[in-house]
């Protein structure tokens, strides 16, 4: 019971997500532009947290993406689609939105996500996910027969948690050997 919590905190699937991620964001600027020590240290600690959490979420993400091929399906429908665009610092990334709603066992449940990745950083590769749906004669989505909640338009493995975990793996290496001096910061 208790890891479940921790696995729904680092997959961002708890408010208890929102609410590290609120702190952080304080904490670290007031760590890096002042001089106490109490400060770094929990910061340090908190970008150690967030890199386990990513970690944890590549792994979720992998084995949830490697299950979802075999999960059972449900017919889409109220499928509504759109091309979300985010900008960060010129670059842009095109999330594919493709809102539907289905309904297992009685219960209506709200479909989301088109794969396991979140964005493309290509237009034309983020459109062509939009129109291979909206191609099809009839949406299926894939649930986690544990929790529906969790479903997906296209099962299968991609490239994202395989990131997620190697980047999870670096964020908790990289200040480790910075805050051990290991690794020296000019």
């Amino acid at each position: 019971m208790k890891y479940q919590l921790l696995i729904k905190i680092a997959t961002g699937r708890s408010i208890y997500s929102t609410y590290f991620l609120l702190i952080f964001m304080f904490i670290a600027p007031a760590a890096v532009f002042t001089s106490h020590q109490v400060l770094d240290v929990i910061a340090w600690i908190m970008l150690i947290t967030l890199g386990v959490f990513i970690f944890i979420t590549g792994v979720v993400t992998f084995q949830e993406a490697i299950a979802s091929k075999n999960w059972p399906s449900s017919q889409a429908y109220n499928v509504k689609y759109s091309l979300k665009c985010t900008s960060n610092k010129g670059a842009k990334s095109y999330i594919p939105a493709i809102k539907c709603n289905f309904t297992v066992d009685g219960t209506e449940y709200s479909g989301t996500e088109y794969d396991f990745s979140a964005s493309y950083t290509s237009k034309v590769k983020a459109d062509a996910k939009l129109d291979s749906v909206k191609s099809r004669s009839s949406v299926l989505i894939y649930y986690k027969p544990s929790d529906p909640s969790i479903n997906v338009i296209n099962p299968g493995l991609n490239a994202t948690p395989f990131i997620r975990i190697v980047l999870g793996v670096l964020m908790i290496i990289v200040p480790i050997l910075i805050w051990s001096k290991f690794i020296i910061l000019k």
